[in-house]
């Protein structure tokens, strides 16, 4: 007998030994991983792909530079998460050109021949790029620019790209608008002697020769060796002498425009400013700044300008809400039309690059990107942006829309008119009548529809009601329009109201000086497709659309007034809602955002007219979509209180079992134990299958009910297991399995949880 016991106890010594060998096996195993992953993390940083941003990051103009790099970091911060290019990561290489032409040669030099860099971001001027352009060229390395407009820079150079469209476009863009939209029967030109404000204002000179546009008098400048504050003040005074001076045309960069501008204001000379890119970017905005309050307001100096533009936030898609925001999020301030083109210059860029074969030298791969560059040459197979669809005709210019912007309150918003380019005006069915009516312009051969923009606003009071299992909430908001010309709001339809909703008694509306202001309170239910693959952790959002019923996107476009809801006020978006309580604090969810935004919602077809019935036809039919989306989460917390608690007593309840002799009469207790675990788990998980609707996909919910079945179902095997062990005498083996399971189920609960963390926290 005494033998017999110290066999038992030497067999169990022995199986304790063995499980601090297999936890030292486990413990080097775990090493030995990690050492690995850092090995390979190694070699995976030896092998990142490398792109070039060039620009002013120091000096007069370094905060356009700044916006450079900031547009393309966030870019590449947002595809390396998402696992970069092929599995390899992305790594930016910043360069410091100051905006000098000298600089700019020596850097595109180091980067085209002393670098690994598969593409170039840049330069800021085209006066710049056109210098380091003739580098990239020589030695074969794409390059894209998100700001450089003469048509130089791209003509004749086969390796540059750009993803806004080239002075020339604006310059033609810029007289129509001047003479047919803002009425201006003359106009003055000061222009900067460079690539940018020469082309400019050729094309300018140009279309208002074909206008009828009267060019009373044209200055240049040559911000490099002239006595610029001298020019400007001779032309201030000359336009202050006339009576009746017209419109003043700016082709000059944002320093110098700036720097006339403060002059023509402080004189008081009471004309119609319109400007290229330059005073319609942020870097313009930025030269008012400094100026003390109590003298001037900025907005004093440029309120009621017009300018050419490639990004604003208010006539935004919802692509570009989530660029501001993730932007915001990452650098803490709103980003400007820089960030934005530096974004899909770079979004682009890195898209041709993952097209591109790898292998070969940099030179082979740098080839393959350009020529991927090529591929987006039409609407077909353009690249959609944050700043709009991007594609490229034979010279590397992106062939897109731009908006006219006008300064209000100092924010750039979209003007009340815009002007879009007609491609093929003979698959217009009715094009006589809308010339007739003046919804389309003619200029020379070229067609443009005149639409109309309808500052929309909304402020949301409550939210309520919200029916996850029907897939619908109630809302009660307040809805306002501010236009010119007229309207008719009781055609203004909500797409996803459960029951139609009427426009028709405002609570306040007037007239004033030709602009029409309109608003609305809206109480309402509308209908919402929620998604449940992450329930009980599921974010949703719930949504109010509306467009008009006739008028399409070319006549009408609807934009998010920023003024009327002081997005810019200080304030994020999210902010005023919470604020004012839209969501029961202590319901089931807690609100994140809200985004306003504006899109096209399109529909191809001929609408039976015998007119369409041709190849060339245009049958898109396109109507302004005003959306708001507000993203709310499921109170987690509340659902673990209420649901997961209780499933976890009854892992503690199954995992108890395994404490209970498995021998004799308590065997019985002990499987009732684990059976009546497992019942009452399914029978949760039935219960919380009927809170959700008729679903054809698991959720998360469901993956932890069936860890928590094999979890139950573990210690019943194992039970049985040494059940059968006891009777056949293995006293070894049943130890071990006893000691298997009270080790094993808390390291799998631990290991299901960390993953759920991971995966929902």
């Amino acid at each position: 007998m005494g033998t017999l016991r110290f066999g038992k106890a030497t067999a169990l010594i022995y199986a304790l030994s063995g499980l601090k060998i297999c936890r030292v096996i486990r413990a080097l195993s775990s090493v030995i991983v990690v050492v690995l992953m850092l090995l390979i993390s190694a070699c995976a940083d030896d092998n990142t792909l490398q792109i070039a941003v060039i620009g002013p990051m120091s000096g007069k103009d370094h905060a356009a530079g700044q916006a450079m790099l900031d547009g393309v970091n966030l870019c590449v911060a947002e595809i390396n998460e998402r696992g970069g290019v092929d599995g390899r990561k992305l790594e930016v290489l910043a360069y410091d050109d100051q905006n000098d032409k000298d600089i700019a040669r020596e850097k595109a030099r180091k980067v085209a021949r002393d670098s690994n860099a598969l593409v170039v971001i840049g330069h800021y001027y085209s006066s710049i790029s056109l210098e380091a352009g003739k580098i990239y060229k020589q030695h074969g390395i794409p390059a894209v620019t998100a700001s450089a407009t003469a048509p130089e820079v791209t003509e004749g150079n086969k390796w540059y790209f750009r993803v806004v469209p080239d002075t020339n476009f604006q310059g033609r863009f810029s007289a129509i608008y001047t003479h047919r939209i803002l009425k201006q029967d003359a106009v003055n030109i000061v222009f900067e002697r460079d690539a940018y404000g020469s082309a400019l204002q050729r094309s300018f000179v140009r279309t208002a020769d074909e206008l009828g546009l009267r060019i009373k008098s044209v200055w240049g400048v040559n911000s490099e060796t002239d006595d610029v504050d001298r020019i400007l003040k001779t032309i201030t005074q000359e336009l202050q002498r006339d009576p009746r001076p017209g419109a003043l045309f700016v082709g000059l960069q944002d320093l110098e425009a700036a720097r006339l501008v403060r002059l023509v204001r402080d004189t008081g000379i009471d004309l119609t400013v319109v400007g290229g890119d330059a005073l319609g970017s942020e870097n313009f905005l930025r030269r008012f700044k400094d100026i003390s309050l109590a003298k001037r307001n900025p907005a004093h100096y440029t309120d009621g300008i017009y300018a050419t533009t490639f990004f604003i936030r208010d006539i935004g898609n919802f692509k570009a809400q989530q660029f501001n925001r993730a932007f915001k999020r990452r650098f803490g301030r709103d980003p400007d039309d820089l960030a934005a083109t530096s974004f899909d210059a770079a979004a682009i860029a890195i898209e041709a690059i993952g097209r591109a074969k790898s292998g070969g030298d940099p030179a082979q791969r740098r080839e393959r990107i350009r020529s991927q560059l090529t591929t987006f040459s039409n609407i077909e197979t353009a690249y959609k942006g944050v700043t709009g669809r991007i594609y490229f005709d034979e010279h590397g210019n992106a062939m897109k829309p731009f908006p006219f912007g006008v300064y209000l309150q100092s924010k750039l918003i979209s003007a009340p008119i815009q002007l879009k380019p007609i491609v093929n005006p003979e698959a217009i069915a009715d094009l006589d009548k809308k010339l007739e009516e003046g919804n389309i312009l003619v200029i020379d051969d070229h067609f443009m529809y005149k639409t109309t923009v309808i500052y929309t606003g909304i402020d949301i009071n409550e939210l309520s009601n919200i029916d996850s299992r029907n897939g619908t909430f109630s809302a009660d908001f307040y809805l306002w329009f501010r236009h010119r010309g007229s309207l008719d709001y009781s055609k203004i339809e909500f797409l996803n109201a459960a029951k139609d909703i009427h426009l028709n008694d405002a609570i306040m509306e007037m007239d004033i000086d030709a602009v029409s202001y309109s608003a609305y309170r809206v109480k309402g239910d509308f209908q919402e497709a929620f998604t449940f693959r992450d329930y009980p952790f599921d974010s949703q959002t719930l949504s109010i659309r509306f467009r008009h019923k006739n008028l399409d996107s070319n006549r009408l476009l609807f934009v998010a007034d920023d003024i009327g809801m002081q997005r810019d006020g200080g304030k994020a978006p999210v902010e005023s809602p919470i604020k004012h309580s839209i969501l029961d604090p202590a319901g089931e969810w807690h609100l994140q955002d809200v985004l306003v935004f504006s899109d096209i919602s399109a529909t191809d077809s001929t609408l039976g007219n015998p007119r369409m019935f041709h190849p060339t036809a245009d049958t898109d039919i396109g109507y302004s979509r005003f959306n708001l989306v507000t993203e709310i989460q499921r109170n987690a917390k509340s659902y673990a209180l209420k649901n997961l608690i209780p499933l976890f007593i009854i892992i503690l309840l199954g995992y108890a079992m395994l404490f209970v002799s498995p021998q004799g009469p308590p065997f019985v207790a002990r499987m009732n134990l684990g059976v009546t675990a497992l019942l009452t788990a399914i029978l949760l998980s039935i219960k919380t299958a009927g809170q959700l609707p008729n679903i054809g996909y698991l959720v998360a919910i469901d993956y932890i009910y069936f860890a928590t079945y094999a979890l139950i179902l573990s210690g019943i095997v194992i039970s049985v297991a040494e059940l059968i062990a006891n009777l056949r005498s293995k006293d070894i083996l049943a130890t071990r399995l006893e000691l298997f399971g009270r080790v094993f189920q808390p390291f799998f609960l631990f290991a299901a949880i960390g993953i759920f963390i991971y995966l929902y926290a």
